[in-house]
């Protein structure tokens, strides 16, 4: 499926190559892996949200547990989702569970957005899997 028509508007060659994929995995038909990978951007987001926002100082450690909650909330809905729809087989599943429970246990704000990172690399992995599938 790479005949199809959308132009990415990210500066980097790697949010390009994201926007394709994404629109990749919209355009396949399947609503099931079009509404997944919304989940999963919105994984994304929220943890490349949070992040530079706790670097900048905007954040207080007093917010760990609501963060940590809402993190793993995002978390759960993406596997949630991907399991409701027959998709709980797919590559990078066993890395977020995982990703899951570090999230649940991070003891500080610090090792909450630490996770940013893996988070992105899993979303990839989930991402490269549901454009796979047929």
């Amino acid at each position: 499926m790479s005949d199809v028509r959308y132009t990415p508007i990210s500066q980097s060659q790697h949010g390009q190559e994201e926007e394709r994929q994404w629109a990749r995995v919209v355009a396949s038909g399947d609503p099931a892996r079009g509404v997944a990978l919304v989940f999963i951007q919105k994984l994304c987001t929220a943890f490349h949200e949070i992040a530079p926002a706790w670097h900048r100082g905007a954040l207080s450690p007093t917010s760990l547990d609501y963060f940590r909650q809402r993190l793993a909330a995002r978390e759960r809905a993406v596997l949630q989702v991907l399991e409701a729809n027959g998709l709980g087989g797919i590559q990078g599943i066993s890395r977020l569970r995982a990703l899951l429970r570090a999230t649940e246990a991070a003891e500080s704000l610090e090792e909450l957005v630490a996770l940013a990172e893996p988070i992105h690399v899993v979303s990839h992995a989930l991402c490269d899997a549901l454009e796979s599938q047929e």
